[in-house]
């Protein structure tokens, strides 16, 4: 039976790739592929598969940080929409306070005031 690659295409079906490379270059593969026991042409195919599989792993790693940084601006923002409910909800109270004790002060300089008195 013929050599396959690892999507099952015969190896005599896959058409030829001429490559051009610098000869030092191509001395060191050829040593490669004598120390691990494959062909010059598989050493290079093998080469490229992990190359970029290599690719494909920094590229997963990558989005997992997007993934947390959008997760750790998540927080930051709920964080901060908590605060200023909290500050409407204090200002909502304030202007209550203001409608029930009305002595005719001016509500726009009692308001400023409260404000100062909750940041």
């Amino acid at each position: 039976m013929p050599k396959t690659s690892d999507n099952d295409v015969p190896v005599a079906n896959i058409t030829p790739f001429g490559l051009r490379m610098q000869p030092d270059l191509k001395r060191q593969i050829e040593e490669a592929a004598k120390l691990s026991g494959r062909s010059l042409n598989s050493e290079i195919v093998a080469r490229l598969e992990a190359s970029l599989q290599h690719e494909v792993s920094l590229s997963s790693v990558a989005n997992e940080v997007e993934i947390e940084n959008l997760r750790v601006g998540l927080r930051v923002e709920e964080n901060e929409r908590s605060m200023l409910t909290l500050r409407i909800e204090r200002l909502e109270q304030a202007l209550k306070e203001l409608a029930i004790n009305d002595r005719g002060y001016d509500h726009e300089m009692r308001i400023a005031r409260i404000e100062a008195k909750i940041r």
